[in-house]
């Protein structure tokens, strides 16, 4: 039986099956880029004015003779003496032969024998380039933009549609199979009797993975072993991964471990030592399918789908602070515990609750602290349980 050290090891050694498609840019946001992205044309394309002002080219003067006016979305217009100015307008190109922006907060406009002139009355020098977002400054044609493997938030949509990309190649999330197992279980909307409970980890389970973008399936298996094995086969057919909530424990009719052996997984592990969830179950095939079996209980799978599983599938590492904790129990001499906790100003006070069937005291929870085998720590790990 290895460690949650351990595991948590292996399972960062697991690849998240991944394929690759084609959607709108206005739908890969948070998806991961599957294509590196090259500048089709340098940026700026042009010599492109930042301030409202004048254009110039000699800046040892102080006083110009307008000559015309440039706005956004003209063709780029030319300076026809050196000594005199354009007017511009943000985001314009800068005119053949000038050279600088005077911004128009440093600007004074009069009429001389009925032309318009511009007078600098502001007390900096006026140095050449200025205010002048010069083409290519930011990247030149062909340039790499974004590299594949990059996650997509609302600058790189932007940029994508900057080079005229509509549709991008991103990584599509993998395809995960939830299934509750158990005579027990039975549906949300049904009136259970007095020996069974509804279906409350494939709630779970589903809210979650739909909150961070994938698409699960959910079913429930009872305890046959034929069925378990029907029900995983058909779904191993069109999904990557399949979440298994139940049936991986020592009882007589615990068919998962033995099911997924004659499906062809090979156990990366099965059991960890840890309270709650210590059956834990992950699993590999040799074309890539991955199993995660999580125990019944619902704190078990919550704790084991929170540590575990969704830290990995986004790529990413379980990252965890360190908090004060108060009225700790005495740690296990054998067994790792992930404890609730509520937050009180600075510091963590554990809660008290029935074990890892006990879903109503967990209400409470902020977070999850880490008390390893034998410690007397105070100072642990913590996982938060609410954003």
């Amino acid at each position: 039986m290895i460690n949650p050290n351990e595991a948590l090891n292996l399972i960062q050694g697991l690849i998240v099956p991944k394929s690759v498609q084609k959607i709108a840019i206005q739908d890969a946001l948070g998806l991961i880029l599957a294509e590196d992205l090259r500048a089709d044309r340098d940026f700026p394309p042009y010599n492109r004015a930042m301030m409202d002002g004048i254009a110039i080219k000699n800046t040892a003067l102080k006083k110009w003779p307008i000559e015309d006016i440039a706005f956004a979305g003209e063709p780029q217009k030319q300076l026809g003496h050196s000594n005199a100015a354009i007017e511009i307008m943000t985001g314009a190109p800068v005119p053949i032969d000038c050279s600088s922006i005077i911004k128009i907060e440093d600007i004074e406009f009069f009429e001389l024998a009925g032309e318009k002139w511009a007078e600098y009355v502001g007390k900096d020098l006026l140095n050449p380039g200025q205010f002048v977002h010069a083409q290519a400054s930011d990247c030149k044609q062909n340039d790499l933009i974004l590299s594949s493997g990059t996650k997509i938030g609302p600058v790189e949509i932007a940029i994508a549609a900057t080079i005229g990309k509509t549709q991008l190649s991103v990584f599509k999330k993998p395809g995960i199979a939830i299934f509750s197992t158990g005579d027990e279980i039975v549906a949300i909307h049904e009136k259970p009797a007095a020996h069974q409970i509804r279906s409350s980890n494939s709630a779970m389970l589903e809210a979650v993975l739909k909150s961070h973008g994938f698409s699960p399936t959910v079913a429930h298996i009872k305890d046959e072993k034929s069925v378990v094995e029907q029900s995983l086969e058909s779904a191993l057919e069109k999904h990557d991964i399949l979440l298994l909530s139940g049936g991986v424990s020592a009882g007589k009719k615990d068919f998962i471990p033995e099911v997924l052996e004659e499906l062809g997984f090979k156990a990366l592990f099965h059991k960890i030592a840890q309270k709650p969830g210590k059956p834990l179950y992950v699993g590999n095939r040799a074309d890539g399918k991955l199993v995660f079996a999580f125990p019944g209980n619902p704190i078990s799978t919550l704790t084991c789908f929170w540590i575990y599983f969704l830290p990995w599938v986004m790529g990413s590492h379980l990252i965890l602070s360190k908090i004060s904790v108060a009225n700790l129990p005495s740690s296990n001499p054998n067994l790792d515990q992930w404890l609730p906790v509520k937050i009180k100003g600075v510091q963590a006070e554990t809660l008290k609750n029935n074990g890892s069937g006990d879903l109503i005291h967990w209400k409470f929870a902020d977070g999850l602290v880490w008390q390893k085998a034998g410690s007397t720590e105070q100072l642990l790990p913590f996982f938060p349980l609410r954003p």
